[in-house]
């Protein structure tokens, strides 16, 4: 039985829910971001062919992915799409659809957004992404409406003291840290399925904010606030912490990369 990776970050089907008014939000991507869609397939599944459709003029074009053999039961299809001219386009794969996606290159609406960059050191963690395929690592780019605040900043103290006779406070060792505040969904919001993908996101060994590496908060999860009742838009909180040891370069993938130019 197929399945779409839960780690790409195009949304297929997200919700079910009838009720209430449904976020004006659309995804955003820059062109030069990359798009990685994973399928990851039994061998009794058909080969997918994955259609890229332009909304704008109805152009379709239809891409054969990648495929690398996982093992003796499980294919992986995969494809990068980048370099899109701007517009709004979906993704089929399977006779599902994604949420409509925007392409631009405006720099104005592009820095109200982070570009978040993740992966895993292996392929071991999980059963419903691969991060690492035929010997090269990959990185998912999901890129959000958000960023963070001068407000958002808290500080902290790892450290141990003791007293002496004489009341002197002598530091044994002492280690500072400082957390920051992601805030995901602007001034309209964002789905919320957005909030589910950033839960994802932040369980993997190495991502990347706008090329900062950051690591969740002890076990902090996104805090979902409400904007207008009725309405299914919400804005998100997220306590992160940098990781200032940094020990790994994150990856780069230029190849098996989608860039027709539509007519």
């Amino acid at each position: 039985m197929f399945k779409i990776s839960p780690f790409t970050p195009l949304f297929f089907s997200p919700s079910t829910d009838r009720f209430g008014i449904k976020s004006k939000y659309i995804q955003v991507f820059a062109p030069t971001d990359k798009i990685l869609v994973e399928v990851i397939a039994s061998r009794s599944d058909k080969e997918p062919m994955m259609r890229i459709s332009h909304l704008g003029n109805g152009g379709v074009d239809e891409i054969i992915m990648n495929k690398w053999t996982v093992n003796e039961n499980t294919i992986l299809y995969y494809y990068i799409i980048s370099n899109l001219d701007n517009g709004y386009y979906s993704v089929n794969l399977y006779d599902m659809t994604s949420e409509p996606f925007k392409v631009t290159n405006d720099s104005t609406e592009l820095l109200k957004t982070t570009l978040i960059r993740y992966s895993m050191k292996d392929n071991k963690e999980r059963r419903d992404g691969l991060f690492w395929i035929d010997g090269t690592q990959y990185y998912f780019e999901y890129r959000v409406p958000g960023g963070f605040k001068d407000d958002g900043w808290g500080f902290g103290v790892s450290n141990e003291q003791f007293i002496t006779q004489e009341e002197d406070v002598v530091e044994l060792y002492s280690h500072e840290s400082t957390q920051q505040t992601f805030t995901l969904g602007g001034a309209i919001g964002c789905p919320v399925w957005f909030a589910e993908l950033l839960n994802r996101v932040l369980s993997c060994h190495y991502v990347y904010f706008d090329g900062v590496r950051y690591m969740r908060k002890d076990n902090s999860v996104p805090e979902k606030n409400v904007l207008i009742d009725g309405i299914r838009s919400y804005t998100f909180t997220q306590v992160l912490q940098r990781v200032t040891m940094e020990k790994h370069t994150p990856g780069r993938v230029f190849d098996h990369t989608f860039s027709r130019v539509f007519g």
